[in-house]
């Protein structure tokens, strides 16, 4: 699950570099707009790596329960 974690977090970083080149592009020479446009992706590639990490949390979680039910049920 740590490669996984770590190979997502490659991915989305690289997804976060392209987005800033996107910005530079779509707004020009504009360095105000630029600056404040990649904060704002930044500040949302942030919130999603954590969402990200609460719904394995959760998934692992379900997981356990499930397990732990299903040895209940055999014994």
């Amino acid at each position: 699950m740590t490669s996984q974690l770590i190979s997502r977090e490659s991915r989305q970083n690289h997804s976060l570099e392209s987005l800033v080149h996107t910005s530079k592009t779509t707004f020009g020479e504009d360095p105000h707009l630029t600056k404040v446009m990649q904060s704002y992706q930044a500040a949302q590639q942030v919130e999603y790596l954590h969402l990200q990490a609460e719904i394995e949390v959760l998934l692992q979680q379900l997981q356990t329960l499930k397990q732990k039910r299903s040895r209940k049920k055999v014994s």
